[in-house]
């Protein structure tokens, strides 16, 4: 394997683990890829950057996140293979005690994919595991420049969905030591998400976490309240303490987190939307009549929303004027989740803009947490498909659909 360190803090005990760990995910997808399918195979993700976090438990130290692989294969995918790939790595998985996340597309899918941050960072942070290490860095239309705004929002919102889960798993009581480690982790994603979702919109954006860190804390046009978060986040990242909170503090931090991160989303779209000193006031209109020049001309963008226009039709409020409901249809499933998003996750606006959030979503009412639960069911059905598990993972209670 070519590409160097895993981590940036980690002791030479835990690279050779994760080096291991690498090697017999490797020699598993190999016994099932024929050589002549295979592009490359690639780690990506914080240890793919040499940037991977480190724990540690009763004086040993071992890897904190998942491992994220990417296979690239010359064509289309034989029928199951990826289900079947994901079957053999299981007992690697429960062996390790790790999350191994194994991603699988083709050359012609990514030389022809447009730019987004996903691809951005695995063009410049990535190792080699197997097969044509030139692949990867050659595929130059991956530039920071290319990364459309619109995806950068969809980041935003991914990661801020990770705060709406915190805030159903505090619903639901208080927070058992699993559920604090794990309301802990998905803030400290949600703030460097938002953190980079900031760069971006001030040019400022780079592929490496440290190199983002370091940005970050020159930006003095950024509020050192936020910097500091973001700092502690990163911090977070590598080297990560879940003791530093008793639970009688969790809820007081999180609140103010969500307050910060409420202020970096109205600026990113601002931004997004150029429009100076945005409001929540009229944003939605805004946001959703914006879309529909969102993607240019790409013939991709334009098919996926004529297919939108033709089999959905989302539950708009009628206060929308024309084009913004035109564009909330064109948008999708995704587009309505993230015209809902802020006031679900921040609880911004006022009653109309809770009750534009219920309508689209389908809750019981506009309470804050009915409007939790709504956008949880409806990100498991058109958001991520993975969801589910991660639900029931993680013990969350979300009713049925009124």
């Amino acid at each position: 394997m070519r590409g160097g360190h895993f981590t940036l803090k980690g002791s030479p005990e835990v690279e050779a683990r994760i080096s291991q760990v690498v090697a017999e995910a490797a020699a598993v997808i190999h016994a099932h890829v024929r050589p002549d399918e295979l592009r490359t195979l690639a780690l990506i993700g914080g240890y793919g950057r040499g940037e991977g976090g480190v724990e540690k438990r009763d004086g040993v130290e071992r890897p904190h996140n998942n491992l994220d692989f990417l296979l690239v294969l010359e064509r289309a995918p034989r029928e199951g293979l990826k289900a079947r790939l994901d079957l053999v790595l299981e007992p690697l998985r429960e062996r390790h005690g790790l999350g191994l996340d194994l991603g699988v597309t083709t050359v012609r899918a990514l030389r022809r994919s447009p730019c987004q941050v996903i691809w951005y960072d695995m063009r410049f942070g990535h190792k080699t595991v197997a097969g044509d290490a030139s692949f990867l860095p050659g595929l130059e239309h991956f530039t920071r420049e290319g990364i459309p705004p619109d995806d950068v929002r969809n980041l935003a919102v991914n990661r801020g969905t990770l705060l709406i889960i915190n805030q159903v798993l505090r619903d639901q009581g208080a927070p058992d030591e699993d559920a604090r480690r794990t309301i802990l982790r998905h803030t400290a994603k949600a703030i460097i998400g938002y953190g980079d979702a900031l760069l971006y919109f001030l040019g400022a954006y780079d592929w490496s976490y440290a190199e983002k860190r370091r940005r970050m804390a020159l930006r003095h046009d950024v509020p050192a309240g936020f910097r500091k978060l973001y700092d502690e986040a990163s911090a977070f990242r590598l080297e990560p303490d879940y003791a530093r909170f008793a639970p009688s503090e969790l809820g007081p931090w999180m609140d103010e987190g969500r307050a910060r991160l409420a202020d970096v989303h109205l600026t990113c779209e601002a931004a997004r939307l150029s429009v100076p000193g945005l409001k929540w006031p009229g944003y939605v209109e805004r946001a959703l009549k914006h879309s529909l020049k969102e993607g240019g001309l790409q013939p991709k963008v334009w098919l996926r929303r004529v297919r939108n226009g033709v089999r959905f039709q989302p539950k708009a409020s009628p206060e929308l004027g024309l084009r913004a409901r035109f564009g909330l249809r064109l948008g999708g499933p995704r587009g309505v989740l993230a015209a809902a998003f802020p006031f679900v996750a921040f609880e911004v606006g006022g009653p109309q803009d809770a009750e534009f959030a219920r309508q689209l979503l389908g809750a019981a009412s506009r309470e804050p947490a009915d409007l939790r639960r709504a956008y949880l069911r409806y990100w498991g059905e058109s958001g991520d498909p993975n969801f589910a598990h991660v639900a029931r993972k993680l013990g969350l209670r979300l009713g049925d659909h009124p």
